[in-house]
């Protein structure tokens, strides 16, 4: 039994199929499918059974997945004995949401080029769901988001403060009202994709209150959002420190409603059988310092 068979199974397992396994960990999908044939002749026990046209755990295979998980746990705290006064090394995955990750990360980045020069980061920009699926098949090493009922089961999840959401618009837009409930309202709201946790909040307040809109324009851009609002294009719901500059020189208005100023919290999230090797620790670290200011979060950044 070989360490990278049983890190072949995990793929296997987290990402769903063979193929996605193979992608993952840069192999090709024969090569997966020998690992797991010898795993299964090294246990002398069938690990999955078709379903269909899908391949599930036999319930063998549940109980190995386990030990596996153990094993691979393990053997990375090991390797990262002989690390441990070693600089940070290797290749650091980060998702994060858009809004964190275009106007509160720019500390945190520049910082961990300075301490650790020889990781690779790769930052994404996603959703918040996303980011949660990521971290848990191991796509991504840490996911940095908003809370929308990410899995603790699978996840370790820390807190990195809260920040307010608020309602912004022009100076002079025509329809500030959102308090009044029963309205038919001529104007649009500027957001971004579905899956969006600031649109899904306020499109239930609004539901709550029976308010309707004309129409939703759907960006896929905070900035071009900010743009067609202080150009008075519609209306958003977007965090405060967004807007910080637009707020204060006057351009975007702050909205009264009580939706406005809800508070969502950040948090950073990596799977519970992942040992966090010096990378992480580092981005974590840099995390809790520039995130989490006097007020939960909104005066870091």
């Amino acid at each position: 039994m070989e360490l990278k068979h049983l890190r072949t199974f995990r793929a296997v397992v987290d990402q769903g199929s063979y193929q996605r396994a193979a992608e993952s960990l840069g192999y090709t999908q024969s090569t997966v499918t020998t690992q797991i044939q010898k795993l299964e002749e090294s246990l002398g026990v069938p690990l999955f059974e078709r379903e269909g046209r899908r391949m599930v755990l036999t319930e063998t295979g549940r109980q190995a997945l386990e030990q596996a998980r153990e094993l691979l746990s393990a053997a990375d705290r090991l390797l990262e004995i002989g690390r441990a006064n070693q600089r940070p090394a290797g290749i650091l995955r980060v998702d994060m949401a858009e809004t964190l990750l275009c106007y509160q990360m720019q500390g945190v980045i520049r910082t961990f080029r300075a301490e650790a020069p020889q990781v690779r980061l790769i930052l994404r920009s996603r959703n918040c769901l996303q980011i949660a699926e990521n971290v848990r098949l191991g796509n991504c090493d840490l996911g940095v988001g908003y809370d929308m009922d990410w899995s603790r089961d699978a996840l370790e999840v820390e807190s990195l403060g809260e920040y307010e959401i608020v309602l912004l618009a022009a100076p002079d837009f025509s329809s500030p009202d959102f308090v009044t409930p029963g309205q038919n309202k001529p104007v649009s709201l500027v957001t971004d994709e579905p899956d969006s946790i600031f649109r899904r909040r306020l499109e239930a307040y609004l539901q709550g209150r029976n308010i309707t809109l004309d129409e939703t324009l759907e960006l896929w851009s905070i900035e071009t959002i900010k743009r067609c609002v202080m150009s008075n294009l519609g209306f958003t719901f977007l965090p405060r420190f967004v807007a910080k500059e637009e707020l204060a020189a006057g351009t975007l208005l702050e909205l009264d409603a009580p939706v406005s100023g809800l508070r969502l919290p950040a948090l950073c999230a990596w799977r519970k059988d992942r040992w966090k090797n010096p990378a992480m620790e580092l981005f974590l670290r840099l995390l809790r310092e520039n995130l989490r200011g006097p007020c939960g979060g909104e005066e870091s950044g």
